[in-house]
């Protein structure tokens, strides 16, 4: 038996992921900035193409990253403080009028929180 958290232990797809992630939080890689294709990212870092696959679709998901087919893949940029204040209080509300929903004490605040979240997500 093995002592230790194996929680704790990152995989190549965890580390690359925050790498990357780390580096355009910091601004290192600014926005309008040409992003590392899968293939790049396995051939700079001896991954596999479903590794660097897999790292482009969760930065793509983190709006961090977009591609552009047929011209490459580019950092976005993360999202404003504003952006994503507004997105965590439409959601924080969809979640309150869930909860309210199912208590069936008010079930319309359900509708309006999700049409805030709709209009955040615009």
């Amino acid at each position: 038996m093995v002592d230790g958290d194996i929680g704790s232990f990152d995989t190549r797809y965890e580390r690359l992921t925050g790498h990357y992630r780390d580096l355009i939080m910091r601004g290192e890689l600014k926005p309008g900035d040409r992003f590392p294709s899968a293939r790049e990212l396995t051939e700079m870092h001896g991954v596999g193409r479903t590794t660097s696959g897999r790292v482009h679709g969760t930065l793509i998901s983190l709006g961090l990253i977009e591609h552009r087919p047929g011209i490459g893949t580019f950092v976005v940029g993360p999202a404003s403080v504003a952006e994503a204040s507004s997105l965590e209080t439409a959601a924080r509300r969809v979640v309150e009028a869930f909860d309210g929903w199912k208590a069936k004490t008010k079930p319309h605040a359900l509708a309006d929180a999700i049409d805030e979240l709709r209009s955040a997500l615009h």
